[in-house]
């Protein structure tokens, strides 16, 4: 029988051990304020033979590719471990979490930029906050969600060792600034009423984006959501539309076949109107392809501009704001967002239950169909009390003055 080898090396950076092959490597770490070189094993579950020793080499190299640059210099700036935090996060969220990581890493890299991740503290955070108030005019709920994305970078340097503890932990939001930048209403949630949609519609119905404007009303749609909707989620036979894709913004259009949560992937029934339009959508996109010939950008995309390129992220909503402003009788706080608000307003007003318009929207949190549901009904309790007052005591005729 075979002596077992030694443990030894095999070939650079491969070790045995115990008749087993190991990936030997070294994480940089600060221990008592010392940077030192810790020597870390790494099982590849390989037996110690020599033909595995090649296979153990390929597991390294491999390896080597992913890891991500130790933290070896106390002295790093902010923006530079910014960077790094984001790297390490783009492997582990989403597309569409990555993408507001992005953003809010933006502002923070902004304010602290060279500052040291070392020589942060409760002082400057609260300035950092405080200056999101002041100087971008912020919500109360983005301030705090750059906090929390500020402190998660924080918690980070404290497992590298480049700081002792989180000073964002310690730093609450300044109410008095957190009050006066708040808005009275949250235009996300303003929508238009059953009779506004009608108006509006009327007056796109010869738009290029009528039926992008369309689909996101009645169905309720996000905007990545529309944005993302591709052909093959249009059954013709069938007649059924699944959203099961989106399209959003990060530090570059992140286009994914993944939908913001579990409950927003949904298939929805189509009339026969709406295949008859979406016919004429693939007609159209036909007789463009013609058009511009080797210079038209093919994809599966339904929304996109004459040439095939899918519109930004930023297209409609940018579009639509400069659409309202032209509507003087429409609401002038509502966004392009307030159009998925809007259809849950035209379902409460049809009498549909609040179950059924929170899986239609694809809302996750029935809270947030709720709020909705309650303006609306508001809205309707006063328009009806007014109403009634009106013939209780009219106001006199003013028409012969």
């Amino acid at each position: 029988m075979a002596r077992p080898k030694k443990n030894g090396r095999r070939a650079t950076g491969i070790q045995g051990k115990s008749g087993y092959l190991y990936i030997i490597t070294h994480n940089h770490i600060i221990k008592d304020g010392v940077k030192t070189r810790e020597k870390v094993w790494i099982a590849t579950g390989l037996k110690d033979t020599p033909e595995n020793v090649k296979k153990a080499s390929d597991m390294k190299n491999k390896l080597n590719n992913k890891r991500e640059v130790s933290i070896t210099d106390r002295n790093v700036t902010f923006a530079e471990y910014t960077d790094m935090f984001l790297s390490k996060k783009k492997r582990e969220v989403s597309e569409t979490t990555y993408s507001s990581y992005f953003y809010r890493a933006q502002r923070i890299k902004e304010f602290f930029g060279a500052v040291k991740v070392r020589d942060v503290n409760e002082i400057m955070v609260e300035s950092f906050l405080d200056n999101l108030f002041e100087t971008h005019e912020v919500q109360p709920r983005t301030a705090k969600d750059n906090k929390v994305f500020l402190s998660s970078i924080m918690d980070q340097a404290v497992k590298d060792g480049i700081v002792p503890y989180n000073p964002v932990k310690e730093v609450v939001i300044n109410k008095s600034l957190a009050d006066k930048y708040a808005k009275e209403k949250n235009s996300d949630e303003e929508f238009f009423s059953f009779e506004e949609a009608q108006l509006f519609l009327s007056k796109v119905r010869d738009h290029e984006l009528y039926e992008l404007f369309y689909l996101t009303l009645f169905f309720g749609l996000r905007r990545e959501e529309i944005l993302g909707l591709r052909w093959s989620a249009i059954d013709f036979r069938d007649k059924t539309m699944i959203i099961n894709h989106t399209v959003t913004k990060g530090m570059t259009v992140n286009r994914a076949n993944t939908t913001k949560t579990a409950s927003s992937a949904r298939e929805y029934p189509l009339t026969d109107e709406q295949i008859e339009m979406f016919n004429l959508l693939k007609s159209k996109e036909d007789a463009n392809r013609k058009l511009f010939g080797n210079c038209y950008e093919d994809n599966e995309y339904i929304f996109k501009h004459a040439d095939g390129k899918p519109y930004y992220p930023d297209h409609p909503t940018k579009l639509f704001a400069k659409m309202i402003k032209k509507m003087p009788e429409l609401p002038q706080n509502i966004t392009f967002h307030g159009l998925r608000s809007s259809c849950v307003s035209i379902l409460v007003h049809q009498g549909m239950d609040v179950k059924s318009i929170q899986k239609w929207v694809g809302h996750k949190d029935i809270d947030t169909t709720l709020r909705i549901y309650a303006k609306v009904k508001d809205k309707e309790a006063k328009r009806e009390i007014s109403d009634k007052m009106n013939g209780i005591i009219p106001l006199k005729d003013y028409t012969d003055q």
